[in-house]
């Protein structure tokens, strides 16, 4: 493969609109990489045929590979075949093991088969079939003018499954790969890892750099090309001097979120953790979840959005709320204290707070306490949280995943690094 590299195309309205985001052109980049070849170009294009067909052909004119996930299936709106069939100037036959194929498989779910379905079966002329033993749109690959189009279902799973067994083995690599690294960072800015960060940053050579900033992380990615057989040694030297500089603030790499790098801990201490949540109202009891054998060490969270909750369910004093009230480090405290006492834990995490748009008499919207208790006793700290109600409430279960890190590390001690 020359040096024109690879355009990625996902195709599907849904993927133009807030609420859906297009996922399969980071694992084919990722996957792409690893053989050698940099994705250079990332298009989503939506359901329109005329606007398919200006983005393949776009596509052709500028690089080697093309590879593009959506509009195989059978509706009105899944026109790839039509717009790529245009752009070569090439007809669509339908292909009889195809349709073959798709009658026997209506036939064994006992389902009739819309004849909308015989879509599927259309294949472009002189391209190779891709089978897909998860669903039932077929993917297609064609050469054309030394450039080869690769299109693929857009269900992830699906397009992954074919995508391995199929097309990677059928590609022809760069010299090398492309390794990457993800390190996660939290407790600092944006502009604050940068800054900390420049003499770094100033000796990464060939190592590509970028910082990305999301609620409550920053993510220093980087991109190293190696010939076969090679160690990634920019990477590895890069790595060693951010976390040199950065220490705690590292918290995890690659596809490991700090709830994964939680769990570890808590398994490597052998400790279990209880929660007790009022502003973040479950997000760190799911976060904690969301990782496979975390019964192991989570026994249980106690969502204690009102002063009775927080009373009953967490044991704080009703002298504790009239005092300081309910959003304050006190509470804070004794949540902590409560619920690992009620589940019988090692540790005992809380949080409180206003995430707005409402606030209280004295505090402003964004401020958030979290409380950790353990064996040497318990802790609190105030953190104020920017961003609207949503984000203050991820930063906040963010920040009490991170304060529970922290404690595994220090045995307890809250401070954060300066």
């Amino acid at each position: 493969m020359s040096g024109r590299g690879a355009e990625f195309i996902a195709i599907g309205s849904e993927l133009l609109e807030p609420l859906r985001l297009d996922t399969n052109g980071s694992y084919v980049a990722g996957k792409l990489g690893e053989i050698g070849v940099a994705v250079r170009f990332r298009s989503v294009v939506g359901d329109r045929i005329e606007d398919i067909s200006a983005v393949f052909r776009t596509a052709i004119g500028r690089c080697d590979l093309v590879v593009a996930t959506g509009g195989l299936g059978p509706t009105i709106d899944d026109l790839t075949r039509e717009a790529v069939a245009a752009v070569l100037g090439l007809p669509l036959e339908e292909d009889a093991s195809i349709a073959a194929g798709l009658r026997r498989r209506f036939a064994s779910l006992a389902l009739g088969m819309p004849a909308s379905n015989l879509r599927q079966a259309q294949v472009i002329r002189g391209a190779e079939v891709i089978p897909n033993r998860l669903g039932s749109a077929p993917g297609q690959l064609l050469r054309s003018g030394g450039v080869t189009i690769t299109l693929l279902p857009g269900v992830p799973a699906e397009m992954k499954s074919m995508f391995e067994e199929w097309l990677l083995p059928r590609l022809e690599g760069g010299e090398g790969r492309h390794v990457y690294r993800a390190l996660h960072i939290a407790g600092l800015g944006e502009s604050e890892v940068d800054r900390r960060l420049a003499d770094v940053a100033a000796t990464a050579g060939d190592v590509e750099w970028t910082i990305l900033a999301s609620l409550g992380q920053v993510d220093i990615q980087l991109r190293e090309a190696v010939r076969a057989g090679e160690a990634p040694h920019g990477i590895e030297r890069l790595d060693r001097a951010i976390t040199e500089v950065l220490g705690l603030h590292v918290i995890s790499r690659d596809e490991a979120g700090l709830e994964h790098e939680v769990g570890r801990l808590l398994l490597q201490r052998g400790e279990t953790v209880a929660v007790a949540e009022s502003v973040t109202g479950g997000l760190v009891a799911r976060r904690l979840t969301d990782v496979p054998g975390s019964s192991r060490y989570f026994l249980g969270s106690a969502v204690c959005y009102s002063e009775s909750a927080k009373e009953r369910w967490a044991g704080v004093a009703r002298a504790t709320l009239d005092a300081a009230g309910a959003v304050s480090e006190a509470t804070v405290r004794e949540m902590a204290s409560g619920v690992r006492d009620r589940l019988g834990t090692n540790w005992g995490l809380a949080t409180t707070g206003f995430a707005g748009p409402a606030a209280g008499e004295d505090l402003p919207p964004g401020v958030v306490f979290i409380g950790l208790c353990g064996s040497d006793g318990c802790v609190a700290h105030r953190l104020t949280m920017p961003g609207d109600r949503t984000a203050v409430r991820a930063r906040a279960a963010q920040a009490a995943l991170d304060t529970l890190r922290r404690g595994l590390i220090r045995g307890g001690a809250l401070e954060r690094d300066g």
